[in-house]
């Protein structure tokens, strides 16, 4: 019979002192688990939202129907998704509705741990010191993108398997895994081509094979659309015509071809942005916002040609960091993290739910505003307070359209694109001055950093 020594300390404790540890050793991971549980739940549990279109879009490509017949409210389904997107959905669509819901409310969290993952693997290295403070740190992110994530999930979207996918083809790059990253940002091209930005992006860093591969995947997965689909190449000639017309339209109010998304204030792009303050907005629009002031006046040609130099200028300044940066693998990341942001900014629909892209900028902001850089504090609590913290319904209908009419959101996004390549150029200027013990310090977390 053992004796009172031989017992395990553990065991001679209170169980309901061992169970109040446990939960305190591990509250951050429940915390987390708690809320996938809750974002699986939500999105299974609704009657409405855009997975019914992805269900019917990956429906039609098995089927062999015209994808772009009109769905619901007669109008054309999906117009601005390629015929491969359906590969994406076509397993769900074969669960039925109300178990494809909870499946994809599962894929989406799942694409919410791959993208913590990745962040939490660019934290350890560029910013080891930080590393125990690391659930506080993705809390910050939370705060920031936390309205972004919610309506992502609220109805069935793709944009956080979208930046799950090319942040894994990032992540494999870096390890050598070409194949694998090619293999993600190929699957990420062909049914959401709007990272195409990431193959140039990849190239520069270094990862060509993966870069070249990835292109040769996306073909690949349209050649089997269009094989499964046997439509021929007209659903993608279809697809293509809509989607360049719209990119290249020059009065964004007027209908555009194959009755793509109209124009709306919740689009936060920047071409849309340069529109309302250098043009003028129609009567309708305007009267939706209390108290709307008019914009420059501008022709439409006229703020056309100034969108379009300003998206040139946003791929260019990311192209050129990524070549500038692509000496180091803290550079490539902030590179990623950028390009990110331009490839945002530069797509002509960014609706609220597409902002969750911006979370690996979210990672450099709040771990620079832990360490007390003033400038990233700012930014972070003015990034919060006017674009995180704002939605409708805290503020209200009226007070959201006028923020809106403002595009906050596109505007937080360019103050985000200046900070990146502000302070990678700080950093470079302060690397060459310190001496190496410092510069060891500031990598590490240390009190190197300053404002």
């Amino acid at each position: 019979m053992p004796t009172g020594d031989d017992v395990p300390t553990d065991a001679l404790r209170p169980r309901h002192r061992r169970v109040a540890d446990f939960l305190r050793a591990h509250v951050w991971q429940l915390a987390w688990c708690a809320l996938g549980v809750f974002l699986v739940l939500r999105t299974g549990r609704r009657t409405r939202g855009v997975i019914t279109d992805h269900l019917e879009f990956g429906r039609r490509l098995a089927a062999g129907e015209w994808l772009y017949a009109p769905f619901q409210d007669h109008r054309p389904l999906h117009p601005v998704y390629p015929p491969s997107f359906g590969l994406l959905t076509w397993p769900f669509a074969e669960l039925g509705e109300r178990i494809a819901r909870y499946a994809w409310g599962l894929l989406q969290v799942g694409a919410l741990w791959v993208i913590g993952v990745v962040l939490l693997d660019w934290l350890r290295a560029r910013r080891p010191g930080l590393w125990p403070r690391r659930h506080l740190l993705l809390a910050l992110v939370c705060a920031l993108a936390g309205r972004y994530v919610l309506r992502d999930t609220h109805g069935g979207g793709g944009n956080l398997i979208n930046v799950a996918l090319v942040l894994g083809a990032a992540a494999c790059a870096e390890r050598g895994r070409w194949r694998a990253g090619a293999l993600l940002l190929g699957l990420s091209l062909a049914t959401k081509p709007t990272m195409a930005l990431f193959v140039p992006v990849l190239w520069l860093c270094g990862h060509r094979r993966a870069a070249a591969g990835s292109l040769a995947i996306a073909g690949g997965l349209a050649a089997l659309a269009v094989a499964i689909n046997a439509q021929g190449l007209e659903p993608f000639r279809y697809w293509a015509e809509g989607a360049l017309a719209y990119g290249r339209q020059q009065d964004l109010y007027a209908p555009a071809l194959h009755d793509l998304p109209p124009f709306t204030w919740m689009n936060q792009s920047l071409r849309c942005m340069v529109a309302r303050y250098l043009g003028t907005v129609p009567a309708a629009y305007a009267a939706q916002v209390p108290g709307f002031v008019q914009g420059a006046g501008l022709a439409p040609d006229v703020t056309a040609t100034i969108a379009r130099l300003a998206g040139l200028a946003v791929v260019g300044l990311a192209l050129w960091c990524a070549h500038r940066w692509r000496g180091d693998r803290d550079g490539r990341r902030r590179a990623l993290a950028l390009a990110f942001v331009a490839s945002l900014l530069v797509s002509p629909i960014s609706w609220k739910a597409h902002h969750v892209a911006l979370i690996p900028a979210f990672l450099l902001l709040a771990s620079d505003a832990w360490l007390g850089a003033g400038g990233a504090r700012r930014l972070a609590i003015a990034y919060f307070v006017v674009c995180s913290a704002g939605g409708g319904d805290l503020v209200g209908d009226a007070v959201k359209e006028w923020q809106q009419s403002l595009y906050v959101a596109t505007l937080g996004s360019l103050a985000l694109l200046g900070w990146l390549v502000g302070t990678a150029r700080r950093q470079r200027r302060a690397s060459t001055s310190m001496p190496a013990a410092d510069a060891a310090a500031a990598s590490s977390g240390g009190s190197a950093i300053g404002t």
